[in-house]
């Protein structure tokens, strides 16, 4: 793109834009917005929360994923962030984290919709068999790469609602079409506690490279 058009893209017209580098050519910019702002103006912005609570494995997850997201249309479903919040606590130091992967390509999971809530005010979706995004609990995967993230949690404390945390994960992870985001949690028992947990992602008209 020639400095010309740099300018119009940026400015609308013919200004002059000052353009900075520093001594290894390292272009420096300056944000005027507060960061995601653009791409929540966008509107597709969207946060999930599982709706029903669940215990926590004690070991590395395999092959079943508490939450999937399988992306059924053409676009990237690109992750910001990633969060988790304890509804039943327990006199045990827990310990929480969560773990998630990006599959391979593979079938669409059986639906168990979770909604899809807006990040800039639109109208929530709840998922079916054919949308965009569709949503499955507890379903049968096959492994590829589960990873750690975050630091995880812990407290004493009774059966009460108790802590939470969300990840940046700031497009770290994304979900071509034809594949799924899957998440798990761990702690240290697995009974004497029980946890929501969720994403949030924006649509982005992108494809990943061959």
């Amino acid at each position: 793109m020639g400095i010309q058009k740099f300018k119009q893209f940026f400015t609308g017209g013919n200004e002059e834009v000052a353009v900075g580098a520093d001594n290894q050519k390292n272009q420096l910019i300056a944000g005027g917005n507060p960061s995601y702002m653009e791409v929540r103006r966008r509107g597709e912005g969207y946060n999930v929360l599982t709706s029903a609570a669940f215990a926590a494995l004690t070991a590395v997850p395999t092959t079943v994923t508490r939450l999937e997201m399988y992306n059924n249309g053409s676009r990237l479903a690109v992750v910001s962030d990633l969060h988790l919040w304890r509804l039943i606590g327990s006199a045990v130091g827990l310990g929480e984290n969560i773990w998630a992967m990006v599959t391979t390509a593979k079938a669409i999971p059986a639906l168990t919709a979770q909604t899809l809530f807006s990040m800039s005010g639109k109208p929530s979706i709840v998922p079916t068999a054919t949308s965009e995004m569709v949503t499955g609990i507890g379903t049968t995967i096959i492994a590829n790469g589960w990873q750690a993230y975050g630091v995880g949690a812990a407290y004493l404390g009774a059966t009460t609602p108790g802590t939470g945390f969300h990840v940046p994960i700031d497009g770290k992870l994304i979900i071509p079409p034809g594949t799924s985001l899957c998440l798990q949690v761990t702690a240290s028992v697995t009974t004497a506690a029980a946890f929501h947990m969720g994403v949030t992602f924006d649509w982005v008209n992108a494809t990943v490279e061959a």
